[in-house]
């Protein structure tokens, strides 16, 4: 046992950094919006309703919606947390664990040594963009541990060993609907690799695969087909129709190749935005440099090196507004690039001090980054608090019910219902002449004096003389708005 901690002390290092990274004031910056508002009303549904989901939240595509894989793992840790939204720290932290090991095996296994596997590790443990993912609490949280899984399964593929790259590949192929639908570009892949390893498919090896992902896609097939197949009429509409990006192709281009270079930059560093360009280029250029002194085999080089591009000219062609984590799926093949580069200098003696000390700075700027982060302050611990006060004003001024209305942004008076709910509080729409408490996001005395703040957000009470016993009584009659009204992408 001793022998066994020791050898593998490196890796549990990396894994207890990377613990504590995603776990540092954790309930302080543990974000609660509408997505995680959602989940919890949809675990909710699945908990008390003992609704048997087949599907979770609509996407931003009309007619689409995420599959009901994630909701389903939150259910046990909202139950070990009495169902109290926190609970799903724990299985962030979880994944997140999963992940680091994930990317040591699946590079290990790449390069075939120890050392490519601790470097992908500690860059994936260690960097700001990783962790902040990891501490994501939503369905296209596990991308990376998809992806890196994915690699490992196109490695098969080079390596001519089909039956069980097809098998992990067809897995990981069924599970694109529960996570992130540009998920699905990436199986352009699955040919490349096979060319690359120079041998044509077998259709034996290929069965069990294509097996495994109809097995596991029912799902989807019995959703599509009680519902008269809704999600597939969707998709093809969405490359018909006009999806609300305003650009013209140039301009898309443009931003997509923005959003790209952003992406790849946040792995390592922060520089301005003027000069997102130079890290990819300085990554790209040494790999490049590293390819042509045969420092890393081709068919990995080329396979980590095509890997953006059919996202890339995807979203560039895709008449949508694109946003930052539909191209998350290309982050495993910069890691690679990355952790390439490092590996030939950490192998040579005479350069193996810059990879150290380029592994140091790396670790310093991104931990001290974490250490120094903060929030807007209108995470789950203000939301929490901030509700648990409108119950307890409203009680104190014996209001059997309340209404909320919202000085805010569009989109920002989400994510409160179910914290309504944890709060037994009966909330009704502002014109049912409820006494109405209103919240304030983000603060401005000057134009909305607030009574109350709790971090970022304001709380303003009702104008108490204007409500009789006997009116409110009569408002607070009808049914619980709360639990009644329709919810922004919620469906049974």
């Amino acid at each position: 046992m001793k022998k066994l901690f020791i050898k593998n002390l490196p890796l549990i290092l990396i894994l207890l950094l990377g613990v504590f990274l995603r776990t540092y004031k954790a309930l302080e910056l543990f974000a609660y919006a509408h997505d995680q508002d959602l989940a919890a009303w949809i675990v909710r549904d699945i908990i008390f309703n003992k609704h048997i989901r087949l599907i979770g939240q609509e996407t931003s595509t009309q007619g689409i919606f995420i599959g009901s894989l994630y909701y389903y793992l939150q259910v046990p840790f909202y139950l070990i947390s009495k169902m109290q939204p926190p609970g799903l720290i724990i299985i962030a932290t979880l994944l997140g664990i999963f992940t680091i090991l994930s990317f040591y095996f699946v590079f290990l296994k790449t390069f075939n040594k120890k050392i490519a596997g601790l470097i992908a590790a500690f860059i994936y443990s260690v960097s700001f963009f990783c962790v902040m993912n990891d501490r994501g609490t939503v369905p296209t949280t596990p991308v990376f541990l998809w992806t890196v899984w994915y690699l490992y399964g196109l490695v098969m593929l080079l390596r001519k060993n089909q039956r069980n790259g097809f098998i992990l590949i067809g897995t990981l192929s069924a599970l694109i609907w529960h996570i992130n639908f540009s998920l699905a570009i990436l199986l352009i892949l699955v040919p490349l690799a096979i060319y690359l390893s120079g041998v044509k498919v077998n259709l034996k090896r290929l069965l069990p695969g294509l097996l495994l992902f109809a097995i596991l896609s029912l799902p989807l097939f019995v959703f599509e087909f009680k519902h008269g197949y809704i999600q597939s009429k969707a998709l093809i509409n969405s490359f018909i129709n006009d999806q609300g990006s305003s650009l013209t192709l140039i301009q898309q281009s443009r931003k997509v190749i923005y959003i790209f270079e952003m992406l790849i930059s946040n792995i390592v560093w922060w520089p301005g935005k003027l000069y997102y360009f130079l890290i990819p280029l300085v990554i790209l250029f040494a790999s490049i440099y590293i390819y042509i002194r045969k420092k890393i085999p081709g068919q990995i080089f080329w396979l980590f090196v095509c890997w953006s591009i059919p996202v890339l000219v995807f979203f560039s062609f895709y008449s949508k507004i694109v946003s930052e984590y539909y191209l998350n799926g290309i982050i495993v093949a910069w890691i690679g690039l990355i952790t390439s580069v490092v590996l030939v200098l950490y192998t040579y003696k005479k350069t193996r001090i810059f990879a150290i000390i380029a592994l140091t700075v790396f670790a310093f700027i991104n931990i001290t980054k974490i250490l120094k982060y903060s929030d807007n302050k209108d995470g789950y611990i203000y939301r929490r608090v901030l509700v648990a006060e409108i119950r307890r004003d409203s009680e104190e001024h014996n209001f059997p019910c309340v209404a909320v209305s919202y000085i805010t942004k569009p989109g920002y008076n989400l994510g409160y219902r179910y914290l309504y709910v944890l709060e037994a509080l009966h909330v009704n729409n502002p014109d049912s002449l409820s006494p109405v408490y209103t919240i304030v996001f983000p603060l401005n005395d000057e134009l909305f004096p607030t009574d109350k703040t709790f971090g970022s957000l304001g709380l303003i009470y009702p104008d108490y003389p204007r409500y009789n016993t006997a009116a409110v009584q009569k408002s607070c009659s009808g049914e619980n708005s709360n639990l009644t009204d329709p919810m922004f992408g919620f469906t049974n």
